[in-house]
């Protein structure tokens, strides 16, 4: 909807926010499954599978989302990776008829733990660092914690088990 009240029938919305990464969402107006909000699914801190997919949001693709930036290469190629693994899931999903994708919250709580893991000891966690790779907590919520060759690793190959296809909805036939 636009400021003017005016609503407008989109088939995509580029959001770009810049350097606001862990407060970039604190406005948005994206509701997922159950009328989740993504303020609500991220109440505790930012966080998505790969950087890319949001568990309890179907159809929701980010680039260069939670953990998928550098302070060490070029962006470029994360969002290469990215939009590769966002092909890969939309060709499972058109191969399998369809009509959602999301990511299972195990597949994305996983992920995360092992971001954490991973960010333990590092310079911006760690060494009294302020910047915008963490939160309001001190949490990295930003930086992608190992070589871009694992990222790229990670992103090569869509894993089918972590995510849950769901098939568009029949209208109910009436007896004639």
């Amino acid at each position: 909807m636009a400021r003017d009240g005016t609503e407008y029938e989109v088939d995509a919305i580029i959001f770009g926010t810049g350097f606001h990464v862990t407060d970039a969402f604190e406005d948005a107006r994206i509701v997922g499954r159950g009328g989740l909000k993504i303020q609500d699914a991220w109440r505790d801190g930012i966080e998505a599978h790969l950087g890319v997919t949001v568990k309890g949001f179907p159809n929701l693709f980010l680039l260069l989302g939670p953990n998928s930036g550098l302070g060490h290469n070029s962006m470029i190629f994360i969002i290469e990776a990215q939009v590769r693994y966002v092909l890969q899931c939309l060709a499972m999903l058109d191969e399998r008829g369809g009509a959602r994708i999301s990511v299972r919250p195990t597949a994305q709580d996983r992920f995360n733990e092992w971001v954490q893991r991973k960010s333990e000891g590092a310079v911006w966690v760690a060494g009294g660092c302020t910047s915008w790779y963490l939160d309001r907590n001190g949490v990295n919520r930003a930086a992608w914690p190992a070589s871009t060759v694992n990222y790229w690793l990670r992103t090569r190959r869509l894993d089918p088990a972590d995510f849950q296809i769901e098939q568009p909805e029949q209208p109910e036939r009436v007896a004639g």
